[in-house]
Parts: C-alpha cells; sequence; structure tokens
C-alpha cells in the first residue's frame, strides 16, 4: 500500500515518488521513504487495517519481504507492540533492503555496464515471443479455414 496514502495501492503513477519503494532504490532511499511514511500518532504496534492502516501496511511489508519472523502479520505486531514508529520504520527499512538488495544489484549490474548480454537475452526473448506468435496465428488461420 502507498507509503502517503496507506488506503491505496502502491503505484508507479502517483505522482509523489515518496509514496513507493522501487527495487531501484538503495538502502538510504527506502529508510528516507519509510520515515516519511503515514502513520498515527499512538506509538506502539498493532496490526489493524482499518483503525491503523498506515501502521499496518508497514507491519505487511516487514511481514511479506520475511515471512520467516513471525506465523502472521497479527503475530508479528504482537511481537512488535513495544516499539515506537522510529524503530519499526528502520526494522522495516531492513526487511525491505534485504529483500530488494540483490535484484536491486543484479539490476545495476545489467544497466550500469556492458550490454551486451542484456541486449542479447533481450533477442532471444523477441525471438521466442515470434516463435510462440506465429504458433497461435497458425491455430488460428487452421480453425478459420484460411490455411496458406
Amino acid at each position: 500500500m502507498s507509503l502517503t496514502n496507506p488506503t491505496k495501492k502502491m503505484s508507479k503513477s502517483d505522482s509523489n515518488p515518496k509514496s513507493r519503494i522501487l527495487i531501484t532504490d538503495s538502502r538510504e532511499e527506502i529508510a528516507r521513504k519509510l520515515r516519511t511514511a503515514v502513520t498515527d500518532a499512538v506509538n506502539s504496534v498493532t496490526y489493524d487495517a482499518k483503525g491503523r492502516p498506515g501502521v499496518s501496511n508497514l507491519v505487511d511489508m516487514m511481514y511479506y519481504f520475511d515471512e520467516s519472523v513471525a506465523g502472521s502479520p497479527e503475530e508479528l505486531a504482537d511481537d512488535l507492540h513495544s516499539l515506537s514508529m522510529k524503530a519499526l520504520k528502520e526494522k522495516v527499512a531492513d526487511t525491505v533492503d534485504g529483500g530488494t538488495r540483490d535484484i536491486r544489484g543484479r539490476y545495476e549490474e545489467l544497466m550500469g555496464g556492458d550490454q551486451k548480454d542484456l541486449v542479447a537475452h533481450a533477442e532471444d526473448g523477441a525471438r521466442r515471443a515470434e516463435d510462440i506468435a506465429e504458433g497461435t496465428m497458425e491455430r488460428v488461420r487452421d480453425a478459420m479455414g484460411m490455411r496458406w
């Protein structure tokens, strides 16, 4: 859910870049965005998606990035109950960074240097897609009796 409006989905098309975390965001960017994430004035962690959507959003992020932390988001919130919002946001930043670090590193590796491998991979994907599309069109022509 959005970091600026936790009742809306997180979206790349939102005009506010602080509303979302991208896989290309650094650890510092993730932490900065989470520090400004909308929560509420209650300084303890509970899970209540309707009553405390901002806090529940943070708990959900932490849980779904690392389901080994608890059996459910509700259990995780119980485990984190005594944390302040600042401490919760830092823990979430660590978890989200850990969950995106490998893919971010691979993205930077592919985009950062010689892109021969990336171009070759894209060309191979295009050839495979073309083969699949031709097979589909052949079946369509057969079904319509338009064999040529």
